[in-house]
């Protein structure tokens, strides 16, 4: 009996702090009242994010930028050569007495949220191509200023805006180059890109 005696007393100590826990988590009116409100703290933690995209440019020539693996982003310029003949497979081709550089244009849409800075900078810095005797990966601003894209990440755009699409110039410049040092095949460069928001 004793047992008995202790252990209902240990179950209503137990419903009662179950329901003294359950009762704090509603409200409840009295018999008078129509209506009740409850109160709930909402907590937050915001940090701030970066994002920069690359898309296919406006012109009807654009080379096309998709996923790619494992790099995020690839583009294909298909066949080039140094004499810049025969019709690119996109973009367009220029012509010296020693190189073609086919270009193709492309966008660039930094975002960030969280700074105290509107505006952010973009570098460009990209890996070798395996033949850097015949080719050359450039970029710019405009499709006849392109210029040779460095090792070292080099800032080409100041103030960007959040949100805004910048329309850049991407290209690849084929020398003219014959005898033993002579390049036929396919090769490629890895570029990339730093958003950096001050």
């Amino acid at each position: 009996m004793k047992l008995l005696t202790k252990t209902l007393v240990l179950l209503v100590a137990v419903m009662l702090f179950s329901m003294a826990g359950f009762a704090a988590t509603f409200a409840t009116g009295n018999t008078s009242s129509t209506s009740v409100s409850p109160t709930l703290k909402v907590n937050v933690n915001v940090q701030n994010a970066v994002q920069l995209t690359l898309s296919n440019g406006a012109s009807g020539t654009h080379c096309n930028i998709s996923a790619g693996a494992p790099q995020d982003y690839q583009i294909d310029f298909g066949n080039v050569n140094g004499l810049g003949v025969g019709t690119p497979t996109c973009g367009t081709v220029s012509t010296t007495a020693s190189d073609a550089t086919y270009v193709t244009d492309y966008q660039i849409t930094p975002s960030f949220s969280g700074f105290t800075s509107n505006t952010a900078s973009i570098a460009i810095g990209a890996t070798a191509f395996t033949n850097p005797g015949t080719l050359t990966l450039k970029e710019g601003a405009a499709a006849g200023t392109v210029a040779a894209v460095p090792v070292a990440p080099a800032v080409v755009v100041n103030n960007a805006a959040s949100g805004t699409p910048l329309t850049r110039y991407l290209g690849v410049t084929v020398k003219q180059v014959n005898g033993g040092s002579a390049f036929v095949g396919a090769d490629s460069s890895v570029v990339t890109f730093t958003l950096t928001v001050p």
